[in-house]
């Protein structure tokens, strides 16, 4: 598939260093409107630079346009792409107001033209296992998630110094512009409706913490660094869901079922280690093939100086993904973004609904919207949109072991 990036901010190096995975993805140009940002990116990943975005669009030999622009110029950059016959794959957010998002959706419909949005990392290997086990029912029935993703106090840390693969610093202005929702909920909120579906309403509250982050930003132009909500969904699973700046780095998922419990304990890592426990009080045997181990014997228990019981750990299995071959990512995280491009490319040759469809990305938007309009108006928002089911990636190979449950 020929692909093009139009946009080579500090984003687009993750796109860059995961192309190695990918070879069926074949970059023809590279655009950006600064010239040094779109040389450095050509000279890292030697993929050629194009004269004008419109000659990207001119190009009849690209397929599909990536789209790495900043939030404001998403609508712009991914409408002409559309109106030029390409296919679409947009960095988060679809667009910055709903109109844009239901514009962009439609005319990808009148061009017959597949439209896709990020983040894909529903798609990575560990996630697509946590799901695989939820439908083979090994916590029973899915009554409750607990969903963080709290990155730490950003503006404490040197981020002056955090530069990209292809040179290009952090831009924390932006980021802190924009606000935690914005920036992170759609990697707990695509991944939780794409297993579940739909979210049936939002009860949430956003709020800026710290608001002297940068000078050059007025505390009433910084977006929130703290957001938490309930997401209750149609099918009757219920979500607790946190995202901020400010508090201890915690990006993990834990699931709780009537049988037992799930746990991932960092969602930005393709290979991550999925967590099973029983619940207190269940005798359930989950019967899953991904969960065969040998057989635990129970260690004799310890006891204190008066002769007293102590507590004992808690005992689980841990799935570990086994790959194939080593995989690329960047130095920040093991994630794959070039995934999401593969899994669209996929889409295009096979003439199939992609996993990344447009309804899901609007409906991952919609919750968003109802998450920040929260920073204004704290409180319950019905969510009306809908999605098609998506489809799991195939299986990979595992390997279960016994561990010691820590969370």
């Amino acid at each position: 598939m020929n692909i093009a990036f139009v946009g080579c901010g500090f984003v687009a190096a993750y796109y860059g260093d995961t192309l190695l995975n990918h070879p069926e993805l074949r970059p023809l140009a590279v655009f950006d409107i600064s010239p040094s940002r779109m040389s450095a990116f050509s000279k890292r990943y030697n993929i050629p630079i194009a004269a004008s975005y419109q000659a990207i669009l001119d190009n009849p030999d690209i397929d599909l346009i990536v789209n790495l622009t900043p939030p404001a110029s998403h609508v712009e950059i991914s409408r002409a792409a559309l109106l030029a016959g390409k296919h679409v794959y947009s960095e988060k957010p679809l667009a910055l107001e709903p109109a844009g998002a239901k514009e962009l959706i439609a005319l990808a419909t009148k061009q017959n033209r597949l439209l896709a949005v990020a983040p894909c990392n529903f798609l990575g290997g560990s996630m697509q296992t946590l799901a695989r086990l939820v439908r083979e029912n090994v916590v029973g029935i899915p009554r409750l998630i607990y969903a963080e993703i709290d990155d730490g106090p950003i503006h404490q840390l040197p981020h002056s110094t955090w530069i990209s693969s292809s040179g290009v610093i952090w831009p924390a202005e932006t980021e802190f512009r924009v606000g935690c929702v914005w920036e992170h909920a759609a990697y707990e909120v695509g991944f939780l409706t794409s297993i579940f579906g739909p979210v049936a309403s939002v009860t949430s509250f956003a709020h800026t913490l710290v608001t002297d982050k940068m000078k050059e930003i007025a505390p009433q132009d910084l977006g929130p660094d703290f957001c938490a909500a309930l997401l209750p969904f149609r099918s009757g699973v219920i979500a607790r869901l946190t995202i901020g700046t400010v508090a201890r780095r915690n990006r993990s998922m834990t699931i709780t079922g009537d049988k037992g419990i799930l746990h991932i304990p960092e969602i930005w890592d393709y290979e991550a280690p999925v967590q099973f426990t029983l619940s207190r009080g269940s005798k359930a045997d989950p019967a899953s093939p991904l969960l065969l181990v040998t057989p635990r014997t129970t260690p004799e228990r310890a006891v204190d100086s008066l002769g007293v019981p102590m507590p004992m750990a808690e005992r689980g299995i841990q799935v570990d993904m086994l790959a194939d071959a080593p995989r690329h990512y960047p130095k920040a995280n093991r994630m794959d973004m070039c995934l999401g491009l593969a899994e669209l490319a996929a889409a295009i040759r096979e003439n199939r609904r992609p996993r990344m469809a447009a309804d899901h990305a609007f409906h991952v938007y919609e919750i968003l919207q109802a998450l920040h309009d929260s920073v204004a108006a704290p409180g319950y928002r019905e969510i009306t949109s809908d999605f098609l089911p998506i489809e799991p990636m195939p299986p990979l190979q595992t390997a279960a072991s016994n561990c010691t449950i820590s969370w």
